[in-house]
């Protein structure tokens, strides 16, 4: 009885992300209540709370999971020496979950979302950095990462909106050549 139980919450869990998933493509979060996501999802009000106490509860669950998940894709990559090596799997990652960030990083999805995967690297970029431009305080390799972060997440959502055309290797060439060239500034 237990297996039947745990296929029916999956089930219910996953119809309820896909139902927020669905209206968020067309309303933003603060827009949808518990009754919408009910009357799409095809359940009732209690069902939904026995799970998350909100929308954004639901919406925060999400995150956390596709958030999970980068960080697992990005466990080999983070013993490497290359941070191409670290964009590269955060590309893959939201290439693989392409319907899922096309709406979390659409006008209505967590503007704070990509900011938090892009933090991932901040340590490990300027780790690199110093070793590089040992001469560069922290302050001025804080401000530079902060201009490359918000570079990238801008390029991220620009590869989301217009179909991911490129492939995730594509992308990191592009900002290691950038990166590259802005970090020759302060040699």
């Amino acid at each position: 009885m237990p297996d039947k139980t745990d296929r029916r919450i999956k089930y219910t869990k996953m119809v309820l992300k896909q139902s927020l998933l669905n209206l968020m493509r067309d309303h933003p979060i603060e827009k949808i209540s518990v009754k919408d996501l009910c009357e799409k999802a095809d359940i009732n009000r209690g069902t939904f709370y026995t799970h998350y106490s909100d929308p954004y509860d639901l919406l925060g669950q999400i995150e956390n999971e596709l958030f999970n998940d980068i960080l697992v894709s990005l466990e080999s990559s983070l013993k490497a020496d290359a941070i191409s090596a670290l964009l590269a799997q955060i590309f893959a990652a939201i290439e693989k979950n392409r319907e899922l960030c096309m709406v979390l990083f659409s006008e209505y999805g967590d503007k704070v979302f990509l900011k938090r995967v892009m933090l991932i690297a901040r340590d490990r970029s300027i780790a690199e950095w110093k070793k590089i431009l040992p001469s560069v305080g922290d302050k001025q390799l804080d401000m530079l990462y902060t201009f490359y972060a918000n570079g990238c997440i801008a390029i991220i959502q620009h590869w989301i909106q217009n179909g991911m055309k490129e492939s995730p290797d594509e992308l990191t060439l592009f900002i290691d050549k950038i990166s590259t060239l802005g970090l020759l500034a302060f040699k």
